[in-house]
């Protein structure tokens, strides 16, 4: 009994010629020129993703060389060089695996048959593909014959991985790069061959196969091939969104219509439906990404493209978002799918994605479950990833709460608790400690005495004026940290020379060594001899000391304006969320890090 097994749509519909290919214009027109004027090249170089057709040129390029009828662009295909290389028993055609052939010893006796005559064609062809697979020895052995083979002799070389291969290699050879091809033209690459088949289909499953190939016609054919056999022999839509576990377009739809109406409830109902019926977050997020990008793309350029199959849909998104939105939904989305895995389950992490799309809406308002929208709500800007909240600089008391939306803005030029040039240099810096410059004057701290110290004046410190002192000093590395950590315990001069003694609780910045590279440092910034006495001792008025203390007292400040806000009490009552304590942080300009 007779049995008839059907050919892979992949194979049966393999180009044959120039003409039939599909897409690769570039390397078609470069061929065809080449061919057509008998301006050959000994060796070619195919690079390129799977299934974009790199053998598939180098054996119409074989059959271009060796065709009966003579070399051109158009072999015949009729006559019994083509009809053999088409069958892949041409004699003077040799396919080689390099993924299976690595070694050089094989390479070796392959390029000892390439000195051999020709048996039937008027070229030996040698097509290796994967060939950045061979061993360095491998590619070692074959240079000298690929760069100067015999006149019968061609190369091509085909690779998904050019940057494996030698330079020497890529110097010999003339490189094509293939690319990938478009959705669209793959859709009507797909529509043509089903239409030859006599095979019924919807145009949007054939999208659909054309998207899930990534480029690839030969991954298009066999997602086709299994589209016929999943649908019985008609290619619906449903039916391959099913089989591909697609995204349905209409959910997508939905989730944007509830952020452009600021639904924080139907917003998180869909996205628990989703979560119950298992569905693909990476590729919802990858689909709100790429809707974003066709409507900003439609938002510039003046309208929709009147060839999308989703122009309806998305012509009532056009006017709900904003530049402003689109480019927020597109990042989060990014991002959120790049950083699903971290969160503890994918659902929480899509619904995080999405509440922050809802959240973060410019100018937009956020319908809270059981309550109105705060008017703290209705203007509010994007809340940094930890919990945080602008405050002014600090008294000593605790400022009262204010909230987000009618908090006044900092002024413009607030006043630092420590001088701007803060010295942040780790302790064991100690490379150029010395001092090199006057230091500028900083503003006075707002919980000391208003005192300016003069380098030249004559003005001798005091305990009051002490922290602020020490920091004017133009010193760095451990001398810097020495003297933020002293305190003052004297000062009084002696004719030109001023008399100063510190106390610190670090016994290392008692040494000579040290007091000497002090005195240099108070020496230039006071104009005259300094002589120090450092003392070893409980240090409590330092200036670390007092901008710690200043720094403890923002950050409860900012804790206590943080429980108060409105808006952040709106955050935990939807999502059931809570700051994760030691978390926060000022945005206040009070002064540097702490030393």
């Amino acid at each position: 009994m007779n049995q008839t097994v059907s050919q892979a749509l992949a194979r049966k519909w393999r180009p044959r010629d120039f003409d039939s290919l599909v897409g690769q214009a570039h390397v078609v027109k470069a061929l065809s020129h080449a061919l057509d004027n008998q301006r050959l090249h000994h060796a070619y170089l195919f690079t390129g993703t799977r299934g974009v057709g790199k053998t598939t040129i180098a054996r119409i390029l074989a059959r271009a060389v060796n065709c009966e009828q003579g070399i051109s662009r158009t072999p015949c295909g009729k006559c019994q060089a083509c009809v053999e290389i088409s069958q892949g028993r041409f004699v003077d055609l040799l396919e080689v695996d390099a993924a299976t052939n690595t070694r050089v010893d094989e390479m070796r006796a392959l390029l000892e048959n390439a000195m051999y005559a020709l048996t039937a064609g008027r070229y030996k062809v040698y097509v290796i593909d994967e060939v950045h697979m061979l061993s360095t020895s491998a590619f070692n052995a074959m240079l000298k014959t690929l760069e100067e083979p015999p006149g019968h002799v061609l190369f091509i070389l085909a690779t998904t991985d050019p940057q494996k291969i030698p330079a020497t290699v890529l110097s010999r050879c003339l490189q094509f790069a293939l690319r990938q091809l478009p959705p669209d033209q793959l859709a009507d690459h797909l529509a043509h061959i089903l239409t030859e088949e006599q095979i019924a289909f919807e145009p949007g499953a054939l999208r659909l196969l054309a998207k899930a190939a990534r480029g690839s016609v030969r991954d298009a054919l066999s997602l086709t091939d299994q589209a016929i056999a999943y649908s019985a022999g008609h290619v619906g839509e449903e039916t391959v969104r099913t089989m591909l576990g697609a995204v349905d377009q209409q959910v997508v739809h939905q989730l944007l219509q509830a952020l452009a109406q600021g639904d924080g409830k139907a917003l998180l109902e869909l996205s628990n439906a989703l979560a119950t019926a298992s569905a693909p977050f990476g590729a919802i997020l990858d689909e709100l990404a790429a809707i974003a990008y066709r409507l900003s793309v439609a938002h510039f350029a003046g309208g929709l493209d009147a060839d999308d199959p989703d122009q309806a849909a998305l012509q009532n998104l056009q006017g709900a978002f904003g530049a402003e939105d689109l480019q927020l939904i597109y990042q989060i989305a990014t991002h959120a799918r790049a950083e699903l895995h971290l969160a503890p389950e994918e659902a929480i992490g899509f619904s995080m994605a999405l509440v922050r799309m809802l959240a973060f809406k410019p100018g937009g308002q956020v319908a809270v479950a059981g309550s109105a929208a705060p008017a703290s709500a209705k203007a509010f800007a994007p809340v940094a990833p930890k919990a945080s909240v602008p405050v002014q600089p600090v008294k000593a008391e605790v400022p009262q709460a204010v909230p987000l939306a009618t908090r006044p803005a900092p002024p413009p030029a607030p006043t630092p608790s420590l001088p701007d040039n803060f010295d942040e240099s780790p302790p064991w810096d100690t490379a150029d400690d010395l001092p090199v410059a006057q230091a500028k004057p900083a503003a006075p701290a707002p919980t000391l005495p208003a005192v300016h110290a003069q380098s030249a004046s004559g003005d001798l410190p005091s305990a009051a004026n002490w922290p602020q002192v020490s920091q004017e000093v133009p010193a760095k590395g451990l001398t810097r940290q020495a003297l933020v950590q002293a305190e003052l315990v004297e000062a009084n001069r002696d004719g030109d020379v001023l008399q100063i003694v510190l106390r610190t609780a670090i016994k290392a910045y008692t040494e000579p060594s040290m007091v000497t590279r002090l005195e240099a440092a108070l020496g230039q910034y006071y104009g005259s001899t300094v002589r120090l006495q450092m003392q070893f001792g409980e240090a409590q008025q330092t200036a670390h000391a007092v901008q710690s203390e200043t720094r403890r007292q923002a950050l409860e400040g900012a804790k206590q304006a943080l429980q108060e806000d409105p808006f952040l009490k709106d955050i935990q009552n939807l999502m059931g969320a809570t700051v994760v304590s030691g978390s926060e942080r000022t945005l206040s300009n009070t002064g540097p890090a702490d030393i």
